[in-house]
């Protein structure tokens, strides 16, 4: 067998020896932080450790598409192992958007991008303007629990164009990270005063 040494770890960056796409090194992957708690409130399939946290920043940040692609038959996995039984009919996936400022710092939403992939995966719907992030908050990384859910307080509104899309409707929910949960939680809050149906929040990892 040929092997061709093109690839780096999308985690640490060492150099993969892969004869096909390959997105961790052996470490990498066997050092995964899987969410093996039972999650009732919110879903992902990794705790926010290592090697997990470093492909999340990269994709947030660094524009790496990549790491989309090798996280989203983790969401897919969680989603029909522990999700899809929930919903009576089949959800619309609606990302996290980004104030539009940050929108144009970055170039993209992350949440979006993770949308787009896990929808291929598990052939659904996604509605990235469902909800408009219409006030700009402080970053809130080192904020504690109450002051991040007053932080983002009346943050979001439904989309007018996507009332019809939104009412009535299942949606999964989707983020990179919950971390307190207050960002995912007003969202919800937001989708329900619409009309949503059913609401059930997937991460690709969670700090609890």
């Amino acid at each position: 067998m040929n092997w061709f040494p093109n690839y780096t770890c999308m985690a640490c960056g060492c150099e993969i020896q892969a004869s096909s796409n390959a997105y961790l090194c052996p470490t990498c992957m066997n050092n995964l932080p899987i969410m093996t708690e039972k999650q009732t409130t919110h879903y992902a399939p990794f705790f926010y450790e290592e090697p997990i946290r470093t492909m999340i920043l990269k994709l947030k940040y660094a524009s790496n598409g990549f790491i989309a692609k090798a996280l989203s038959p983790y969401l897919a996995a969680v989603y029909l192992q522990h999700i899809a039984q929930q919903f009576s009919q089949a959800p619309i996936i609606v990302p996290v958007p980004l104030h539009r400022s940050r929108y144009h710092e970055r170039g993209y939403n992350q949440s979006a991008v993770l949308a787009t992939e896990l929808a291929s995966y598990l052939h659904l719907t996604v509605i990235s303007d469902a909800l408009v992030r219409h006030k700009k908050t402080t970053i809130q990384k080192h904020m504690d629990t109450a002051t991040r859910a007053a932080n983002i307080k009346g943050a979001f509104i439904a989309n007018p164009t996507q009332l019809d899309h939104i009412k009535k409707q299942n949606i999964l929910l989707l983020d990179d990270v919950y971390t307190t949960g207050a960002t995912t939680h007003e969202c919800v809050t937001t989708l329900r005063r619409a009309g949503a149906k059913q609401i059930v929040i997937l991460t690709i990892a969670s700090v609890d």
